[in-house]
């Protein structure tokens, strides 16, 4: 007991720690609030541009944005380990900030709907470079900052922030956007990366920084050796193939398919909504829809960080890894059987809202040990291009199902998209419970 509370004291007193939580809390609620907000605008004014198109025009810009990022992170990988983690994040940080500030005062100006959507794409690329190169050094710096005994509370209390953020962001993102619009949020997501940058400058660690030039040939050197790293690691790598495939399933359903229920069903029935005599719009569920899940996050992070780490976790994540999945098929049926006029815009809200809840424990039960795993067993001098390296194994096919997503709903029907992802979910996760490795970690 005493040890708890010793580990857990010198976490939230340890200087670096605190300074990189409360950058990465101020950065990423305006983050939430800014993505939560161009969901619903970017079908909105594709509309306006394109008509019933626009969900392939929000597809595809799921598709340039992700693209990027996943392309060059193995390129950010390897300059995490090879530059000052701390000076690459203040940078894009700043960087990340003046574009947001600069692009919501362009499209303020533009009356065209596709100048704005065309401003929306070369943002959405400058903002997936910069995160290319911010992600691998800010997901490798815990290690270099805290104690390895402190590890799991550390990561327990950062997967609890991201479930906070995502409360207060989903919030202010509903509101703001229903009472104040989009540039609005464009101010505050730029003002935030800005606070975030100059708050992460005073980070300070043994950085280690390599007096070496870096080269192009040494650059694809490190990709192959952080892929050769990971795939000898047997069971994360199969951890990692299963997460490829389930993130490739999962997009459709809740980067499309949400989106489009709250831009075309909840604003439909805006009228009908509960709670509408208290003030309660259709953004307003969408944003309640959406933190369900971090509210139940923020209690299983609590819980989490006052346990002690395990020599395995193989049980806790196979549980976590089927309940997500069965709970997702159950928002797709809810949802279908809304679409087939069988259940009412009502009880579709509720129980996608319960839904969400619950899936929001599971999330957390999954995340935190792998994330534990990752941290310890990984050499420091590895930890940036194998972070990278997990990135893009487990996210490069996100792009594409977000194509596809977009594809699906214009040009098939939205039962498709349920269809797809339910169906794909399932047998990803029991190919994965089944395999042998996965019962290694």
């Amino acid at each position: 007991m005493e040890n708890q509370i010793t580990t857990r004291k010198n976490v939230f007193t340890n200087k670096n720690f605190a300074l990189l939580f409360g950058g990465v809390l101020v950065s990423n609620i305006g983050h939430i609030l800014f993505n939560f907000a161009m969901s619903l605008y970017i079908l909105r004014i594709a509309g306006e541009a394109v008509g019933d198109s626009a969900p392939a025009i929000q597809g595809l810009y799921l598709l340039v944005s992700g693209l990027i990022l996943v392309l060059l992170m193995p390129i950010g990988g390897v300059m995490a380990d090879r530059l000052n983690k701390v000076r690459t994040m203040w940078i894009t940080d700043f960087i990340r900030g003046f574009t947001i500030l600069g692009t919501g005062a362009a499209i303020y100006f533009l009356d065209d709907p596709i100048t704005k959507i065309v401003f929306l794409f070369i943002m959405a690329i400058i903002l997936g470079i910069n995160s290319a190169f911010f992600n691998p050094a800010s997901g490798s710096l815990l290690k270099f900052i805290v104690e390895e005994e402190e590890l799991q509370q550390a990561s327990s209390y950062l997967n609890g922030s991201r479930n906070l953020q995502n409360i207060v962001g989903l919030v202010l993102g509903g509101a703001l956007y229903a009472l104040l619009g989009i540039y609005v949020l464009f101010l505050i997501n730029g003002i935030a990366y800005i606070i975030s940058a100059i708050t992460e400058i005073f980070i300070k660690y043994d950085a280690n920084v390599s007096e070496e030039k870096t080269t192009f040939k040494m650059v694809m050197d490190d990709i192959s050796s952080g892929i050769k790293y990971v795939f000898h690691f047997k069971p994360i790598f199969v951890l990692l193939m299963m997460a490829l495939f389930l993130n490739f399933f999962v997009t459709p359903m809740y980067e499309n398919g949400m989106p489009f229920f709250a831009e075309n069903e909840l604003s439909t029935h805006a009228n009908e909504l509960l709670l509408t005599n208290l003030g309660f719009t259709s953004e307003t569920w969408y944003a309640i829809i959406l933190l369900a899940g971090s509210v139940s996050g923020i209690i299983m992070s609590v819980i989490l960080s006052g346990q002690k780490p395990k020599e395995k976790y193989h049980k806790q994540i196979n549980y976590s890894l089927v309940a997500f999945v069965l709970l997702s098929i159950l928002i797709g049926v809810a949802m279908s059987l809304y679409y087939s006029d069988i259940i009412s815009i009502n009880q579709v809200l509720i129980s996608t809202v319960v839904l969400m809840f619950l899936m929001g424990f599971m999330m957390v039960i999954f995340n935190i040990p792998v994330s534990v795993i990752i941290q310890k067993q990984v050499d420091k001098d590895h930890l940036g291009k194998v972070q990278s390296v997990l990135g893009v194994l487990s996210q490069a096919l996100i792009p594409i199902a977000g194509l596809i997503g977009g594809l699906l709903i214009t040009y098939a029907s939205i039962y498709s998209l349920y269809i797809f992802s339910g169906v794909g979910m399932l047998i990803t996760v029991i190919l994965y419970v089944s395999n042998k490795y996965s019962k290694a970690i």
